[in-house]
């Protein structure tokens, strides 16, 4: 049929283009129409798509990326077309080696200026040409074609690991993981894009927290399915579901394997909704029909559900090569295939590997949540905690520390340059820190403020740096406090201190010990317990002989389960030599809770309907995806256990549930039917810290009463205020619908979460409204009013000042009365309490409440 409408179209047009005649003439115009109409027969036979005009380019972000591919690149220009065959074409082409490499990958539209797409593996570090079609047909430009500027990008493939000084900034974190920790390498600032060797986005930019375990030898690995986390390197694309890799060799959904050549590698499958196949096929073109041409032969067949495979790669068999599921697309995870005799990159322990996917910032800084500690690691015994040197991967399976040190087994910089330090339920003390006086004294300066960026890893700041002079000094302690205190006699050195005992107190804090007299005068000491870095409390005890004694038994008690002892005395102590002890409870220490209310008789308050936020101070609150808040009663025997959110190591939040009144009404002299919580605090979710007098919770609404007082009432039932004003400025403030976190670096900022803007076409934004109801509101309060009718100040032309509450009556009739002069029962006009929206006036409903006379 094809061939006869060609003919046909091309013998019209030869008669219509050479008429003869006055007869022919009619001929030629009946043959012209024919001529269009089979033509557009033709078309329709041949299947000639609409044609559709090529959008035009502006720029892409990001510029580069690791030749793995698995980069979202964002690309901006117009005309994009909202079309099922939209596409990006990247291509490269060497002269020099005549080596070419061209792959089209569909993308993804977002609006008629943006579209996204995501990179496909190349085989060398290359800068290719990056066009774009609409319909799959015409392109912004030919390949290689850099004639007209807007019909082209270029993209950059590099092949490089990060290297230089990193900073961690949050460096400490509980051993059950879910520390978020921002990683910098300030070295990098101003990015080259030819020359750098920065962190690369895309799905295979991992961070490792701890040395590896060479697993290589391991050859079985078994394959299971269950629903994808951020974890997985395709988590938000394809199924929602994701292979997940146990065993000894390597464990974690979609995980990159190293195999040899000529080693048979045997997978076992647990699973039941998606076929298992090996394919060289790239992931932009994960599709069946695709996949069905590239399976990689395997020794016991394919397509295997509930079975056992064996694969053993040779010589021909690709660098880098995929296993995915021949039902859904993005399941599976990238395969390298190495030389037999090459020793490095290795596979990583599935023991040590703790790895999680990295959130790419920018090409100087990361962001990973770091895992569990796997309970061994630990770089720096002399310390309390573990500390856990934090490697980084561009490409999914070769890592490297902020120093350059290769990935082997034991790296020669391991604890040496990134330091994380995980802390668990258990108690410690590090080897004291010697300070020799060198002509100062313990008067001179304030105590601990020569590291006071080193809060919790007395070696690495929060921000990674490393304090050289104080490593020394710990090394130092270390050897001479494993050397006094199994000498058998003084040795007359001047760091001889050695510390007894285990710290029972809570939280983390330093003993700061000072001789106040040197031996000329008779040896003394003084001693004093810091919580808080730079702080100068006050001396708990002063001018005590020292106690010497080369065997224990003999040392002086300082507090908590603490002693001390000097193992010789004499003329080495100097006026003003100085020891720091740092020790921890194997918990927090929470000092305190409030909420967002300015009365100061209940610190933390909130109504019965809950929604109220629980800010709790402290100290050691180390970040953890299982923190919780625990509230608890023994009269109603009900028990809230909520979510914690960390803000910094002192501070958390927690936002309470809704709790039943407490039965039976009212009871003079009690603030009943109000219920008063204890409030706790896991890190683990499991290991509460004990309960502690004046640290509760007093779930109770704010109560008004014609017999009430404004001056001394508190707003409990037993206690009311006496005008609604005075409730309404004890009321809860900073109401909001939306989440809010903090940034690692500015602790005391808060960062809304859901944006109250939204866009629309070409990147043109509008401001829409929240107007969410009362019970969605976070810290909305409640207040109820007695039984009578109100006047006057206070009760009239009342001002929400910027807060979300609901005033009901509690009993009886209740009616605000305005007056003859006709004032406004609520003054809501410029307020300036409010933070956005609709709670700037602030919000007051009425619930059974008459107003009579009020405009």
């Amino acid at each position: 049929n094809e061939r006869r409408i060609r003919g046909r179209c091309a013998r019209a047009a030869a008669a219509a283009a050479s008429p003869r005649d006055a007869t022919q003439l009619q001929t030629v115009a009946f043959l012209a129409a024919a001529f269009f109409a089979l033509c557009a027969s033709c078309a329709r036979a041949l299947n000639f798509p609409k044609y559709v005009a090529p959008p035009y380019l502006q720029r892409l972000e990001p510029p580069k990326g690791h030749v793995v591919g698995g980069t979202t690149v964002r690309i901006y220009g117009g005309g994009f077309a909202r079309n099922a065959n939209l596409a990006v074409r990247f291509a490269y082409y060497d002269s020099s080696t005549s080596t070419a490499e061209v792959d089209v990958v569909s993308a993804t539209f977002i609006d008629f200026a943006t579209i996204e797409v995501v990179t496909p593996p190349r085989a060398t570090a290359s800068v290719v040409h990056l066009t774009v079609t609409n319909n799959g047909v015409g392109y912004s430009a030919m390949p290689l074609n850099t004639d007209d500027q807007g019909t082209y990008l270029t993209f950059t493939y590099v092949a490089t690991a990060p290297l230089g000084t990193w900073y961690l900034r949050n460096a400490t974190g509980h051993s059950t993981g879910g520390a978020v920790v921002e990683i910098e390498n300030r070295a990098q600032n101003s990015m080259n894009l030819l020359t750098d060797a920065n962190f690369l986005p895309g799905v295979h930019l991992r961070c490792r927290f701890g040395n590896p375990s060479d697993q290589s030898s391991q050859t079985t690995i078994t394959v299971g399915e269950e629903t994808k986390t951020s974890e997985h390197p395709w988590f938000g694309r394809g199924s929602l579901d994701g292979y997940k890799l146990t065993g000894n060799r390597v464990a974690g959904q979609g995980q990159t394997l190293v195999l040899k050549r000529g080693v048979t590698y045997t997978f076992q499958f647990t699973l039941t909704n998606h076929p298992f196949v090996l394919t060289t096929v790239e992931p932009s073109r994960w599709h069946e029909s695709i996949l069905r041409e590239n399976y990689l032969p395997l020794a016991s067949g394919s397509l295997p559900t509930t079975s056992t495979i064996t694969f053993t790669p040779s010589a021909s068999t690709p660098n880098t090569i995929f296993y995915t599921s021949t039902k859904d697309p993005f399941v599976g995870g990238m395969i390298i295939v190495i030389d037999s005799g090459a020793t490095t990159p290795f596979q990583t322990g599935a023991a040590k590997a703790n790895t999680v996917r990295a959130e790419w910032i920018s090409y100087s800084k990361i962001r990973c949540v770091a895992p569990a500690w796997d309970g061994s690691t630990d770089d720096d015994s002399d310390h309390g905690g573990a500390q856990v040197t934090v490697f980084v991967s561009n490409d999914g399976y070769s890592y490297a520390s902020g120093q350059g040190g290769a990935d082997a087994a034991t790296p020669a910089d391991a604890g040496a340059a990134t330091t994380f330090t995980y802390y668990d339920d258990n108690a410690f003390n590090d080897v004291p820190v010697y300070y020799p006086a060198s002509g100062t004294t313990y008067q001179d300066g304030v105590a601990l403020s020569f590291g006071s960026k080193y809060v919790y890893s007395s070696i690495y700041a929060d921000d990674g740096s490393k304090d050289s002079a104080l490593a020394t000094a710990y090394t130092n302690a270390a050897t001479a406090h494993a050397t006094e205190a199994a000498a058998s006699a003084g040795s007359a050195v001047a760091n001889d201190l050695v510390v007894e005992g285990t710290y029972a107190g809570v939280g983390l804090g330093w003993y700061e010990v000072v001789l106040d007299r040197d031996s000329s005068s008779g040896e003394t000491y003084r001693w004093r317990f810091h919580t808080e870095i730079g702080s100068n409390v006050d001396w708990a005890g002063t001018f005590q002989a020292i106690p010497v004694s080369v065997n224990s038994g003999s040392a002086a008690t300082l507090s908590n389960g603490i002693a001390i002892r000097f193992t010789s005395a004499g003329a080495h102590h100097v006026l003003g030599d100085r020891w720091l002890i740092r020790v921890y409870g194997g918990g927090p220490n929470v000092v305190a809770a409030s909420t967002t209310h300015d009365d100061t008789t209940y610190p933390a308050r909130g109504p019965f309907t809950g929604n109220t936020e629980i800010t709790l101070t402290g100290q050691a609150f180390f970040a953890s995806s299982a923190m919780k808040c625990k509230l608890h009663d023994s009269d109603t025997g009900v028990t809230q256990t909520l979510e914690a959110f960390f803000d910094s190591s002192k501070r958390l939040r927690c936002i309470t549930n809704a709790h039943e009144e407490r039965s039976g009404g009212e009871v003079i002299g009690t603030f009943r039917p109000c219920v008063k919580k204890t409030i706790q605090v896991a890190i683990n979710g499991v290991t509460w810290t004990a309960t502690k007098s004046g640290l509760d919770f007093l779930f109770c609404d704010i109560y008004v009463s014609k017999d009430g007082s404004d001056t001394y009432g508190s707003g409990t039932p037993n206690d009311p205020f006496l005008t609604i004003q005075r409730a309404i400025e004890s009321a809860l403030g900073e109401p909001r619908s939306y989440n809010i976190h903090y940034e690692l670096n500015n602790p005391n900022t808060a960062i809304r979460g859901a944006s109250q803007y939204r866009f629309s076409s070409f990147g043109k934004t509008s401001k829409v409204p929240i107007n969410k109801g009362y019970g969605y509101y976070v810290n909305r309060d409640r207040i109820r009013i007695s039984s009578g009718t109100y006047a006057g100040a206070g009760n009239i032309g009342i001002h929400p000042l910027g807060k979300m509450l609901e005033a009901v009556a509690k009993d009886g009739t209740v009616v605000i009365d305005c007056g003859d002069q006709g004032y406004s029962g609520v003054l809501v006009s410029g307020d300036r309490h409010g933070r956005e929206e609709v709670t700037n006036s602030g919000s007051i409903s009425f619930m059974n409440v008459i107003h009579n006379n009020c405009k």
